[in-house]
């Protein structure tokens, strides 16, 4: 060989060499360390820093050791997919900014204060991040960004205060969250917000006292959401907001108190719900309404004394219910059917509930149940049929000691033997004295007696009382053999708190003892009304009386009277009365002491009790008067009076026209007016007000205004002017005077002046025959006012029997009716209501009275014996003023 290719052939091996050496350095495992293929396992070798990893490694798991730093210790481990650092000494989170692909990241049980910002590559593919048992107290918002694969976080035993608004904006892909054992006391509304795939999320052992409407917002998949070990005082519908997917909730050990109604409405999926160990008191008919498909119910350790007999109405598929160590012996010894819907139950624990004996319709409708546990009660009692519903019970679990195994217990001997596992059956008897220590399973037919259980002899009766006073409910029990009995008064399914009783022992009728109790309610309020109950007890069993209620009645008071109302006519009248008392007050309606109502019969009248309104609507001066509104119960009654004032414009009832007078004549000028309140009259002539003289004077509320002996100075305009509070209006009538005219006539004409004047003495002085005399002159002279006296005429008026009278060719006849008696004359006249004459078919009037009249025996001596005169008046009273007429009739002229 050359030397020249032993040169070469020593540099050939030296390159193998070399390479051999780097290779040997990215394969080889590292010293203290286990691999197997990809995976290296470096845990618990109490290593103070990372050695030399190669980087072919896919899992590395580093925990158990003492590091307290790893910075760019793995940055080249580029296929690495699964870090474990559990049980370090860590401060911080290592910098992985470079390992883009690990999907899994264990750092519990360091010592870890706070996740920052920057530690997570962007789109990192971390999808399991365990951070439990450190001592982180903040997490920086943001800090959670880059996690955009996470699906489980598990923050489990740190320090966590508080969680940073939309922390988990970007967390689309998380399916587990859990913060148990931290220090949240508040979730605020839309914390969780972004979750939209979260399945769990775990928060028990916090110090959660407030949980905000709206905090979990945002959930479209969570089935299970665990929330024991808090504060939570209640339950509502506001934070219940976003669990519709909900399967199983965990609420116990907090101290829950309420469960407001409606709080399940969007858990209706609800399978499992644990409120163990809380402080409920009672179940109400609605606590648990929606929850159609819940069938595990845990209400164990908890202080419910009261059931109502609904409460579990809407769990027909509920297959498990723990009711263990609560306070309902009541539910089981006095109810009859509160399980009855549970059709499905399977099992059914009433351990430690103070249970001293057992309704026969206790257990109605339970014809599912499977296994009941009774142990760690009282029992004395279990009446026969207790549990003839409960076909499949094979498990009853029955550890009493006390019971009364008198004969009506003999049943329940034969019913163990074929029904259910004796071995789970431990009761003993305690009465009669030769069956004491005895189980029940080895009772005889021949060891019975007759049961010294109480008895009830006087029943609480129903009553009432009158708030303030004191009320008293009696009691009265015995038993056979007498004993000390104790007495326990119960008010709405609960025990009366701190009650005042009195009691003692007396003699009946027959020499038998009984003891009474009295339960006296002193100064009673609305609090103290409900139903109440009288148990007695003593050594062998348990008595309930009937419930009786109490019903307190308090004296009505007005919470809104009516007041004084003015409306104008055609707008609607409201007044309003409302009263409480207990009962609630019956409201009535009278007007001016009366129950009759004008609005009513034209059915203008609304009354609505349920808004305490009284409505008028189109009011009319007919509605004016003084409306009481009367409140009234048992206890007595009140009233409140408002008075209704209707106003109304001024308004002329008839029209005025002109008048025409001779000089001497009376006149007698109308304004007939209406209006609310009454308008204010004043008469004007020619601007001037008019005033009474012994001429001039006014009548009928100064609607008429009289004119004794009309003279040329009383004619001019006559205007009448009304007003009230609406407004004010005029109405003008012209009065002519015209002078007087001779008139002259022959002896026959004077002999039909002396038969008037005959007549009017006999049959009075009164105004009316005045005016008619005046009304005839009148005519009269009107009849001739434009004839000169040197071409007069005579002027003869003949009546016959055959032939109608004659009248006076101007206008007599007018004026010889009403005209001038005041009332109107015009040849359309108007009725009260502006009708006018010309269509009096629209129109009723009663008939007009007549009367005839004949001169005395004493003026016919002064006429002719072939002229007989007579005399007819007529009143026609269907309108107002009542009008008048005149006419004179002979047989012969």
């Amino acid at each position: 060989m050359k030397m020249g290719d032993s040169h070469l052939l020593l540099f050939i091996t030296l390159i193998i060499l070399v390479c051999s050496l780097l290779n040997a350095e990215n394969f080889e495992c590292p010293l203290k360390c286990d691999c197997l293929k990809q995976y290296v396992d470096c845990s618990k070798k109490d290593l103070v820093s990372v050695p030399k990893i190669p980087k072919w490694v896919v899992q590395l798991d580093i925990s158990h050791n003492r590091l307290n730093n790893v910075t760019n210790a793995f940055n080249d481990l580029i296929n690495l997919n699964v870090l474990k650092l559990d049980k370090n000494m860590l401060h911080s989170i290592p910098n992985l900014l470079h390992l883009e692909q690990i999907q899994e990241l264990n750092l519990n049980r360091n010592n870890i204060k706070s996740i920052d910002t920057g530690h997570f590559p962007e789109n990192s593919s971390i999808r399991t991040l365990n951070l439990n048992s450190n001592h982180i107290k903040i997490i920086q918002e943001g800090a959670l960004n880059n996690l955009t694969n996470l699906e489980v976080l598990k923050l489990n035993r740190n320090e966590i205060k508080s969680l940073p608004n939309h922390l988990f904006m970007n967390q689309m892909n998380l399916k587990t969250l859990e913060l148990n054992h931290n220090k949240l006391h508040m979730i605020n509304g839309l914390l969780f917000q972004g979750l939209s795939n979260l399945t769990s999320l775990k928060l028990r052992f916090n110090n959660i006292d407030n949980i905000m409407d709206g905090a979990f917002f945002g959930f479209k998949s969570v089935n299970l959401l665990q929330l024991d070990h808090n504060k939570i005082k209640n339950i509502s519908k506001g934070w219940m907001y976003g669990l519709e997917s909900l399967i199983t909730l965990s609420l116990s050990n907090n101290l829950i108190s309420e469960i407001d109604f409606g709080s399940w409405e969007l858990c209706a999926n609800l399978e499992m719900l644990d409120l163990s160990h809380n402080y409920l008191m009672a179940i109400e008919s609605r606590t648990f309404q929606h929850l159609v498909k819940l069938r595990t119910l845990n209400l164990s350790y908890n202080n419910i004394s009261s059931i109502s007999q609904e409460a579990f109405g809407y769990m027909e598929h509920l297959e498990s219910l723990q009711l263990n160590n609560n306070k309902i012996s009541w539910t089981v010894e006095d109810m009859s059917g509160p399980f009855s819907k549970l059709q499905n139950l399977i099992t059914f624990s009433l351990a430690a509930n103070h249970i001293k004996s057992i309704n026969a319709r206790a257990f109605d409708g339970l014809s599912s149940l499977e296994e009941m546990d009774l142990r760690g009660n009282n029992i004395t009692s279990i009446q026969q049929h207790a549990f003839n519903s409960m076909t499949k019970l094979r498990k009853l679990h029955l550890n009493s000691s006390s019971l009364l195994c008198d004969c009506n217990l003999l049943w329940i001997v034969k019913w163990i033997k074929e029904k259910v596992e004796q071995k789970l059956i431990t009761a003993n008897c305690a009465y009669p004295a030769d069956t004491r220590g005895v189980s029940i399973t080895k009772l005889k037919e021949d060891n019975c007696g007759d049961s010294p259980k109480p008895k009830v002899v006087e029943h609480p009766k129903t009553h009432l009382a009158i708030k303030g006073r004191s009320a008293n409910l009696v009691c009265s029990a015995t038993s056979n053999p007498f004993n000390n009995m104790t007495f326990l008064w119960r008010k709405n399914n609960g025990n009366v708190s701190n009650p005042t009783v009195f009691e003692n022992v007396t003699l009946s009728s027959n020499g038998q003892p009984r003891a009474t109790s009295v339960l006296v309610i002193p100064n009673v309020t609305h609090a103290d009304s409900g139903k109440y109950q009288c148990v007695v007890s003593n050594n062998f069993g348990v008595t309930y009386s009937t419930k009786a209620k109490l019903n307190i009645v308090t004296f009505p008071r007005f919470m809104k009277t009516p007041t004084n109302v003015t409306v104008k006519t055609g707008e609607t009248v409201t007044l309003n009365c409302a009263a409480n008392g207990d009962p609630p007050p019956e409201i009535s309606w009278k007007k001016d002491g009366g129950n009759d109502f004008p609005a009513a019969r034209e059915r203008r009248m609304n009354v609505m009790p349920a808004d305490h309104l009284f409505f008028i609507v189109n009011a009319k001066t007919t509605d004016m008067g003084v409306y009481s509104c009367a409140a009234k119960n048992p206890a007595g009654t009140i009233i409140s009076n408002a008075t209704l004032t209707v106003l109304q414009e001024p308004s002329f009832v008839r029209v005025m026209e002109n008048k025409e007078a001779t000089s001497g004549d009376n006149v007698v000028l109308q304004c007939m007016i209406s209006g609310s309140p009454k308008p204010v009259l004043k008469w004007l002539k020619d601007g001037t007000p008019v005033t009474s003289s012994e001429r001039h004077y006014f009548s009928n509320e100064d609607q008429l205004l009289i004119i004794l002996g009309v003279e040329s100075n009383d004619a001019g305009r006559y205007e009448c002017e009304i007003t009230n509070e609406l407004g004010t209006k005029k109405h003008v009538t012209e009065l002519r005077v015209l002078p007087p005219v001779a008139i002259r006539v022959n002896e026959e004409d004077m002999t039909g002046i002396i038969i008037i004047t005959v007549v009017c003495c006999a049959v009075g002085t009164s105004i009316i025959w005045v005016v008619i005399i005046y009304h005839t002159r009148r005519r009269m002279a009107n009849a001739v006012r434009t004839i000169p006296a040197e071409t007069m005429k005579m002027t003869h008026i003949v009546h016959s029997d055959s032939d109608p009278p004659q009248m006076f060719s101007d206008n007599i006849s007018e004026h010889s009716s009403c005209k001038d008696s005041g009332t109107g004359d015009s040849a359309k006249q108007t009725s009260f209501d502006g009708v006018p004459i010309d269509r009096i078919e629209q129109v009723h009037y009663e008939p007009a009275v007549c009367r005839s009249y004949s001169p005395v025996p004493e003026a016919h001596k002064l006429l002719p014996s072939s002229f007989k005169p007579s005399i007819q008046v007529c009143v026609n009273t269907s309108v107002t003023p009542a009008t008048y007429s005149f006419s004179s009739h002979s047989s012969n002229v």
